[in-house]
């Protein structure tokens, strides 16, 4: 037996002050999303990367120690500005932005707007002081060929045997969430799922049944099935 129910996502944000993002399928819109709502709540907002993000203002660049007077209630963060977007910041500066915010939020994935990726060796980039780890991958694959849904699709291939013209089912979708894919160096017991574009399946009933064989494949306790686009979360759980 599974619990399906609607949720709001901000709930699960209390309590902690580094949330992660790592996968495909729509880490941008879902931060940005998260980032909105938290601030229409009176919070304090940093978005912030150990890869790179759209240069979208407002932003400020970190470069030897943060001015504190440059900081705004809701700002992001980079390093640098290369073609048009912002450039990874250091662990210990990420730690740093502490005091100024109550939710830092790290893209720390890259997917090239794809809405699934096999991780290169040196993917994600994770900080190891992440409160909350979400891990999105998008449902708008599946029925898709592999070559034109799956950022780094050559990797995918060599690892699993997938020929990239093969289109994607079911099976192959959930070969993407194991330990060596989308769960790459994730910690499990700090991890939430998140199967975004539920609207682009022909049945809604599909997301939550993938939902259920996420669940049941990784042993993480919760699966959300997500529509960011429409702000539609539905949580997917086992039964007690």
């Amino acid at each position: 037996m599974w619990i399906f129910k609607r949720v709001d996502i901000l709930p699960y944000l209390f309590g902690h002050k580094y949330i992660t993002f790592v996968g495909a399928g729509g880490k941008t819109s879902f931060i940005e999303y998260i980032a909105a709502r938290s601030f229409q709540r009176g919070k304090r907002v940093a978005i912030t990367t150990t890869t790179k993000i759209f240069a979208k203002e407002p932003y400020i660049l970190f470069n030897d120690k943060i001015d504190s007077n440059l900081l705004k209630p809701f700002i992001r963060i980079g390093r640098t500005i290369e073609e048009g977007k912002l450039t990874s910041v250091d662990l210990k500066d990420i730690e740093s932005l502490a005091p100024f915010y109550d939710i830092i939020l790290i893209e720390a994935d890259g997917a090239k707007g794809k809405p699934l990726k096999f991780p290169s060796h040196y993917e994600p980039i994770i900080p190891p002081f992440s409160d909350l780890i979400f891990v999105l991958g998008g449902l708008d694959a599946l029925n898709g060929r592999v070559e034109d849904r799956v950022f780094r699709w050559e990797l995918f291939k060599g690892s699993k045997g997938v020929d990239p013209k093969q289109t994607i089912t079911e099976e192959i979708f959930m070969r993407f969430f194991e330990p060596d894919c989308l769960l790459k160096g994730v910690d499990k017991y700090k991890a939430t799922i998140v199967l975004n574009k539920y609207d682009s399946l022909m049945l809604a009933s599909e997301g939550i049944k993938m939902a259920k064989h996420v669940g049941e494949k990784t042993g993480i306790g919760e699966v959300m099935v997500a529509s960011v686009k429409f702000g539609l979360f539905y949580s997917v759980v086992p039964a007690p």
